[in-house]
């Protein structure tokens, strides 16, 4: 694949395509040779609505924030800790049109550059209840990951693709989800600091 995508850090993207394992009931994060590459310190948002996603040598490096919204699920990554706009890296938008096929689920990325938002930088698409999910470059068919739900996440990231940045996204599409099968009419936004 000839697109390379840096999204987190260039140093989680590889020459080669990189097959993850996610436990998304734990939170985990691991390699093909079952090596843990990311955690989560609570599976559940804590009192301060906060998460945080580290490495496995417990570097911090994305921080979820949930807050409380009525009209869309949206998610706004950051930079480091801060959530001033000024360090806004990308922003998570779930799409919510007619025009989507019944047990399809479509989010929207932009990265901070794209002010208009007239097209997405990346798209992901959900089918089903999180049975497989493919992540594509803006509206192009150019895919950048293929996920498939065997228990927890089975991921296939393409060659010089950001993979922390794909584990992100699908943690965001895990809470959405959840959101979404809720009968309560309040929706969830989460914001993400990003510590790099």
């Amino acid at each position: 694949m000839a697109n390379h995508v840096s999204v987190i850090n260039s140093s989680y993207c590889s020459a080669d395509s990189i097959t993850l394992q996610i436990n998304t009931e734990k939170g985990e994060t691991y390699n093909e040779n079952d090596d843990r590459l990311f955690y989560m310190d609570d599976t559940f948002f804590t009192l301060h609505n906060r998460r945080v996603l580290y490495d496995d040598t417990k570097k911090p490096i994305v921080t979820f924030y949930r807050k409380a919204v009525t009209l869309h699920e949206r998610c706004k990554v950051f930079k480091g800790e801060s959530t001033d706009s000024s360090q806004l890296l990308c922003s998570v938008e779930k799409i919510n049109n007619k025009s989507i096929p019944p047990g399809i689920t479509k989010l929207n990325v932009f990265l901070a550059k794209n002010q208009e938002k007239k097209k997405s930088d990346f798209r992901v698409i959900v089918s089903g209840i999180q049975s497989s999910c493919t992540v594509y470059i803006g509206e192009s068919p150019n895919i950048i990951a293929k996920v498939e739900n065997n228990g927890g996440f089975n991921v296939m990231v393409y060659p010089n693709v950001d993979y922390a940045f794909i584990v992100a996204l699908l943690m965001i599409v895990k809470d959405m989800k959840f959101s979404n099968g809720s009968t309560d009419s309040t929706q969830n936004s989460i914001a993400l600091s990003l510590s790099l």
